[in-house]
């Protein structure tokens, strides 16, 4: 009987042993708050839209317009995301630096962030951020999306394709 009760305790003990910190930390949602600044804008094509003669995917090497955006977590589960982008009007071609701030909620599911804010248009916007790195940098996918490239004869279009955003926690 003695040997039964040792028995289980070693494997209830190795068990708990078994547990990687990285596990409960990833899930901590106090470890969530904080400023993340984008680091890299993947895209699924290279694209050359500085005109430097170089192409890139990493869209950040291809224009400064997104070197603001950034997300700051807040610890009631509220965020603000500031939106760099380069808007683009298919009238003319031109292409600009912009800026959008949006506010709204987020939640965490098994290293998954969920915020959620409100379009002008009064429509729901859902993005998922996958968190690695020990919870320091996120990552979104988008599969179908558009990003700026430049066509033939260098006038700004927006491709379609899909987009990765990295975000590292300052």
């Amino acid at each position: 009987m003695k040997k039964g009760k040792f028995l289980a305790l070693a494997i209830l003990a190795i068990s708990f042993g078994a547990c990687s910190d990285d596990d409960t930390s990833n899930n901590d949602s106090g470890a969530i708050e904080g400023v993340y600044n984008l680091t890299e804008f993947n895209t699924g094509a290279a694209t050359d839209f500085d005109e430097n003669g170089t192409e890139s995917t990493n869209q950040m090497d291809e224009s400064n317009c997104y070197d603001g955006r950034k997300i700051d977590f807040n610890s009631d589960n509220t965020f603000t995301y500031e939106i760099d982008y380069i808007l683009i009007d298919t009238n003319t071609g031109v292409a600009i630096c912009a800026e959008n701030d949006v506010t709204g909620t987020w939640t965490v599911a098994n290293n998954v962030i969920t915020i959620t804010y409100e379009q002008e248009d009064g429509s729901d916007v859902t993005l998922n951020f996958t968190r690695s790195n020990n919870g320091r940098t996120l990552t979104q996918t988008t599969v179908l999306t558009t990003y700026p490239d430049r066509n033939a004869e260098g006038v700004p279009y927006n491709r379609a394709g899909s987009v990765e955003l990295v975000f590292s926690k300052q």
